[in-house]
């Protein structure tokens, strides 16, 4: 799926325990994330960028929130009927910021590191999202227990059902400050996550029998 500049493309975190692993950062009481460019996501068969050698990178996965109408000001039951389906999601991550500072010999206080995990999410063709699963479909996909496998590393995690935030809550928190659209984006965060492994060529996630891989360049 390829993106257009107008469409607005969010990443959340402090939804789920992997963002815990990754970020340190626990459950998040409200929908917070970052707006990624469109160019962050790589486009259908195009493998996803990857950190220079040496870097501590993950790769993680989850699922998208894709909007079918929008609107301003969302009740949680407009929300509901607003949702096209969701995307099976992954994601290359590094700290690039960090590295690039470290490579400098500056140091970051932790009141930057926000901007530290927006830097690596912001990159060019970090992201691939898969097919579009209807949000009816969805509801079966839901409970199932997540998987990730890079290379031959494999790791379980939690299904989407255990995501901290859903439509009912996303959309009006969102639409509370902006207009929602057709084909807005709301990753809704990592429900799994694996260290890089080194010379690692494709990465797959699964949910049920929702299956998405990417090639690794």
């Amino acid at each position: 799926m390829i993106r257009t500049p107008e469409t607005q493309n969010w990443v959340l975190l402090g939804t789920a325990a992997a963002s815990h692993r990754v970020w340190g950062l626990r459950r998040i009481e409200f929908p917070c994330g970052y707006n990624v460019p469109a160019g962050a996501f790589a486009a259908p068969g195009q493998a996803l960028e990857m950190p220079a050698p040496g870097s501590q990178a993950w790769v993680l996965g989850g699922f998208a929130l894709e909007v079918a109408s929008g609107g301003k000001g969302l009740t949680s039951d407009e929300a509901r009927s607003c949702v096209a389906g969701y995307r099976p999601w992954i994601c290359v991550y590094h700290a690039a910021l960090l590295d690039e500072l470290e490579a400098r010999t500056h140091t970051i206080e932790m009141w930057d590191r926000g901007v530290a995990i927006f830097y690596g999410l912001w990159r060019e063709a970090t992201h691939a999202l898969g097919d579009l699963v209807p949000a009816e479909r969805f509801k079966s996909v839901a409970p199932a227990a997540t998987q990730l496998t890079v290379g031959e590393a494999t790791a379980e995690g939690e299904a989407a059902a255990a995501y901290a935030h859903d439509a009912a809550s996303i959309l009006p928190f969102m639409s509370d400050f902006m207009t929602v659209s057709q084909g807005d984006l709301f990753v809704q965060g990592p429900l799994v996550a694996l260290p890089l492994p080194s010379g690692a060529v494709e990465a797959v996630f699964q949910a049920g029998d929702v299956r998405h891989r990417v090639e690794l360049a």
